[in-house]
């Protein structure tokens, strides 16, 4: 096991053999015919039955992943200037050092990058991307709406919508950073992201089906 418990491990903990919502989009793959899931989402709930199965002794390796080390980097100068955009000063900020995972049910939760409300009661959340190709910024750029993030990037899409059902929250903002970009009105763009109500029904049902699918893969062995 993980010796030194600190925050980031008790995450770590959390995250292991859950359903997340930063990967929940996978479950959105469909097979052919009347099969539910396709390659990639069986894949990931095989993935997680093993989790279930086994003892987590590592943080997993997901810090060597280059666009995952420069999207860390960046995640705090995005928060910072996502509030002073804004003037949501009271956006509570969870970053890589203090990760917060909450549960949608025993078996899934997500985690956000930041939080406003009062007590539980969630008012906005907060989704940072920081993409180490400003190629990827430079198209967010572009988007007037949800609908443009949730043709270009379903998974992101599916986070959100994921994160939203965990926290019952009316709102999220999607905020692409990238100071790269000279125009301090180009480092920076932010969406609206509202319930779509028939997108979370079919993620909680594929998200039931899956954790049924994780289980049997468990009692067949």
């Amino acid at each position: 096991m993980i010796d030194a418990i600190d925050t980031k491990d008790k995450w770590f903990l959390a995250r292991h053999g859950r359903f997340t919502a930063s990967e929940i989009g996978k479950l959105l793959s469909k097979g052919s015919g009347t099969e539910m899931f396709g390659k990639g989402a069986l894949t990931y709930i095989r993935e997680k039955a093993i989790e279930k199965m086994t003892v987590l002794h590592e943080r997993p390796e997901l810090d060597e992943v280059k666009s995952l080390l420069h999207g860390k980097a960046h995640e705090y100068p995005a928060y910072d200037m996502y509030v002073k955009t804004t003037g949501n000063f009271s956006m509570r900020y969870f970053g890589t050092d203090e990760p917060l995972f909450l549960f949608y049910d025993d078996n899934s939760g997500g985690s956000p990058d930041g939080l406003m409300g009062i007590d539980t009661t969630i008012h906005l959340g907060l989704e940072v991307k920081c993409p180490k190709n400003s190629n990827v910024h430079f198209d967010y750029l572009h988007f007037k709406d949800q609908w443009d993030l949730r043709e270009y990037n379903i998974d992101y899409y599916a986070q959100i919508q994921f994160l939203m059902m965990i926290m019952q929250a009316p709102m999220f903002h999607f905020c692409s950073f990238d100071d790269r970009f000279i125009s301090p009105q180009k480092k920076i763009k932010i969406i609206e992201v509202t319930p779509d109500k028939k997108f979370q029904d079919n993620l909680d049902i594929r998200l039931k089906m899956a954790i049924k699918m994780r289980d049997s893969i468990i009692a067949e062995l």
